[in-house]
């Protein structure tokens, strides 16, 4: 008898690791697909008024290759990524209690847009060094609108990434 529960308890291990390694292959393939990352041009928050630099969009991603078949030979060629474009923009408070106290500070705010141009997660990449000034800068950039990126005819995702800078001056 005992030796018919060892051999169950074996297999019911072998399972066990069988299903992790799954689990963990699995996962990596996951990571392993980068959406392309794109940089905006600072967004400057002022103790008068807000106000929003310069639009200038630089990719930090390569572009995805695809594969192109006109004759028995695919051809591979990398179609161009457009950026994702700003429609419609929610600019950041300035806390009042960090402008009282003249805490300033830039925030660097990743956002994930899908490919319908909604943001679909806010992350600060780079702390303010002030949760409220960051939370500011979240709050706004979670509400902006976009154009998604697109390569060739289709929309893709893409990681893009706003600094607010909050300055009392």
């Amino acid at each position: 008898m005992t030796k018919s529960k060892e051999i169950i308890n074996t297999i019911v291990l072998l399972l066990v690791l069988g299903a992790a390694f799954s689990l963990y292959i699995a996962s990596q393939q996951k990571s392993s697909v980068h959406s392309p990352a794109f940089v905006y041009d600072e967004v400057l928050v002022q103790k008068k008024a807000i106000v929003e630099t310069r639009i200038s969009i630089r990719p930090i991603a390569q572009a995805k290759e695809i594969a192109v078949s006109k004759s028995a030979n695919p051809i591979n060629i990398t179609l161009p990524i457009n950026p994702p474009m700003v429609i419609s923009q929610v600019l950041p408070e300035y806390p009042a209690s960090a402008l009282e106290n003249e805490i300033e500070g830039v925030a660097m705010v990743q956002a994930y847009i899908g490919i319908n141009g909604k943001v679909g997660k806010t992350e600060v990449k780079t702390s303010s060094g002030n949760s409220e000034l960051d939370a500011s800068a979240i709050n706004a950039v979670s509400k902006w609108i976009f154009s998604p990126a697109t390569q060739g005819s289709a929309s893709i995702a893409s990681w893009f990434e706003v600094p607010v800078r909050f300055s009392v001056k």
